[in-house]
């Protein structure tokens, strides 16, 4: 289902090529109704779509058969509707642009996966009619039944996804192949040790899981982060269930624990997109006065010093006039680099306040350690040579009682002072009447 019917005609040939019978619409309310007349094995779905919201396709179309596997097609902006499809019960996902070998690899898997959990649900239903019909002849049923558990152990070791059992009281009694990959312990590190233990909160978070799996059995989509043996953790999503016995006593207890890791990296990206400048790297304003406040409070709070330096480039209109806007950007993306060259990583924050202007806040850093740093930024882009371009930086050390804004001000009224000076100046506030120090 695609809202674009060229995208459409591609697919259905090419899968057509592949084998598949396929069926194709633009139209959501058709797609459900299709679905609700005969069995599909694999609905490929684009989450923006008119008639209907993506995230509510999949939602329908996943009640309505809770087998289908559906594959969501989406743009790299909207990858968080495709992990919130994930989420509720979307198997995979192809980041438009795509090619084709990925939609073929994604709906091979898709079925593969489909199958076996067809297979697996048919097998048990078998199961159970030979074990009632085999009642009389215990050797027989044994039999069966150790056959039965080697298939679905192999069924279990074939997933990916990690798969734990433990016992009522947590000590774990099995693991699959999966679960040794992702987390990188040994069968024997696991078996015997409560998996409370491979909590990235430890035993607190395993009695919270628990105190959940009691309040709201099955517990589903419980995001959480597991113990690597190689000090590390692994972000998984989690859905946890007890298995009772014939008495409807809690046998053991049934964990299946999926890498979220890519996930949470696209997370990351998308986030970090918000707040950063895509021509210098630098962060933008809008996080400045986020952070700067946070850092403010800190500094109160551990009575620590924070410097604040706020600077411009000298003559950058008229170089931008002359020179043209690509030489302009040019110039911007240089400072950004001087200004991550001259800070501290990991300590200092670099933002581009707006057009030439840029500001650095500088944690734990008093006076002389500030000017240091703001000296390195100067003389490192005077060094770079666009043509007669300088900086003029405005600084000041963080005193108690200060609000945010004031803070911000007496800082920009530096850099004016410094650029009324003829540029290529750093100007230090100095407090209760003292003359700005100026340093050149």
């Amino acid at each position: 289902m695609d809202d674009e019917t060229s995208i459409l005609d591609i697919l259905q040939q090419h899968l057509t090529e592949e084998q598949y019978e396929c069926v194709v619409t633009t139209s959501p309310k058709q797609a459900i109704g299709n679905l609700r007349k005969q069995s599909f094995a694999v609905l490929l779905t684009d989450l923006k779509m008119p008639e209907m919201d993506g995230i509510e396709v999949v939602r329908v179309a996943k009640d309505s058969d809770p087998d289908l596997a559906i594959i969501v097609i989406t743009a790299l902006v909207d990858v968080k509707h495709a992990i919130q499809a994930l989420r509720i019960g979307a198997y995979d996902y192809v980041l438009k642009p795509f090619n084709l070998s990925e939609i073929s690899l994604a709906v091979n898997r898709a079925i593969e996966k489909r199958n076996l959990v067809i297979e697996n649900r048919r097998h048990q239903q078998e199961l159970e009619k030979r074990v009632l019909a085999a009642t009389g002849d215990l050797k027989q049923a044994n039999e069966e039944l150790r056959s039965t558990k080697e298939y679905l152990e192999n069924l279990l070791h074939s997933t990916v996804d990690a798969i734990f059992t433990t016992d009522p009281a947590g000590v774990i009694t099995f693991v699959n192949e999966g679960a040794i990959s992702m987390m990188g312990h040994s069968r024997e590190e696991f078996i015997g040790h409560l998996f409370a233990d491979f909590y990235a909160g430890g035993r607190d978070e395993g009695a919270y899981v628990q105190r959940l799996l009691r309040e709201n059995a099955p517990l589903q989509n419980y995001e959480t982060e597991l113990k690597h043996k190689g000090d590390r953790l692994v972000p998984v999503n989690m859905s946890i269930s007890f298995v009772k016995d014939t008495d409807g006593r809690i046998a053991s207890i049934l964990a299946i624990c999926k890498d979220i890791t890519r996930q949470k990296k696209l997370e990351g990206e998308l986030k970090e997109m918000s707040f950063k400048d895509s021509l210098t790297g630098l962060y933008n304003q809008r996080f400045f006065y986020d952070q700067l406040a946070a850092e403010i409070e800190r500094a109160r709070r551990q009575n620590h010093p924070l410097s604040l330096l706020l600077f411009d480039i000298d003559q950058f209109k008229t170089y931008n006039d002359c020179h043209g806007h690509l030489a302009g950007d040019s110039v911007l993306q240089t400072v950004g680099q001087v200004v991550t060259e001259s800070t501290r990583e990991h300590v200092d924050h670099g933002f581009r306040y707006g057009g030439d202007e840029f500001t650095v806040i500088l944690p734990e850093a008093d006076e002389a350690q500030a000017f240091n740093i703001a000296d390195r930024i100067r003389t490192g882009f005077e060094s770079r040579r666009f043509d007669a371009l300088t900086v003029s930086i405005g600084m000041m050390t963080y005193r108690q009682g200060y609000s945010l804004r004031t803070f911000v001000q007496f800082t920009d009224a530096m850099m004016y002072d410094a650029k009324r000076s003829g540029g290529n100046r750093i100007f230090i506030y100095r407090p209760e009447g003292d003359s700005p120090q100026e340093q050149e």
